[in-house]
């Protein structure tokens, strides 16, 4: 029994990235898969916006978008990989493949474990973000507000987080957003 604990361990242990999906009972984003594209997060697309140069071979198979633990990058071969911040906005964004550039005033971090506990359901542990800038703002929230750039994508809500500058309305607050490990290292060569 106990080889059969040490094994189960070894492999969350392993898990080195993760799917995100968002957790918001009772609510019709439910279990929302999301969807990296336009250097931000949405439901409702078919797949992830991803690119490969001509020049490398092989290209990596696109797994889905992919991020690391801690919300700290995007799961890529690209080389400088491609970090994750929350804009000023509370948009939750990644940088361009080969670049470092992040937005004045945006937020580096403020991502956290977060239990959750039921007396209906077995416990849950997600990851919701409180702002490191001293603000006391936070949270995890979906919006149904889709940039005019992603029309003809299925898009159907972004994912922020609550900054100073978010001013949207119409969102659904989110618990948190479930990590779901997967097997593979990297998700794609680079996210568009």
């Amino acid at each position: 029994m106990k080889f059969l604990v040490l094994l189960a361990y070894s492999a969350v242990v392993s898990a080195t990235s993760y799917f995100l999906t968002v957790f918001a009972p009772g609510t019709n984003v439910d279990g929302g898969l999301f969807n990296a594209a336009g250097q931000g997060f949405y439901t409702g697309t078919s797949g992830p916006a991803t690119s490969c140069p001509d020049d490398v071979k092989p290209c990596p198979e696109v797994q889905g978008t992919l991020v690391y633990a801690g919300m700290t990058g995007m799961a890529v071969a690209v080389p400088g990989g491609q970090s994750i911040y929350v804009a000023p906005s509370g948009a939750v964004e990644y940088t361009r493949a080969h670049s470092t550039y992040i937005p004045e005033g945006s937020i580096v971090g403020g991502w956290y474990n977060k239990t959750v506990l039921s007396d209906c359901d077995p416990t849950r542990y997600v990851y919701d973000f409180l702002s490191t800038d001293g603000s006391g703002f936070g949270g995890v929230k979906v919006c149904p507000d889709i940039e005019s750039y992603m029309d003809g994508t299925g898009a159907s809500y972004r994912l922020y987080a609550g900054t100073k500058g978010f001013n949207l309305t119409n969102c659904i607050d989110a618990v948190g957003l479930n990590l779901k490990p997967v097997q593979a290292d990297i998700g794609c060569w680079q996210y568009l």
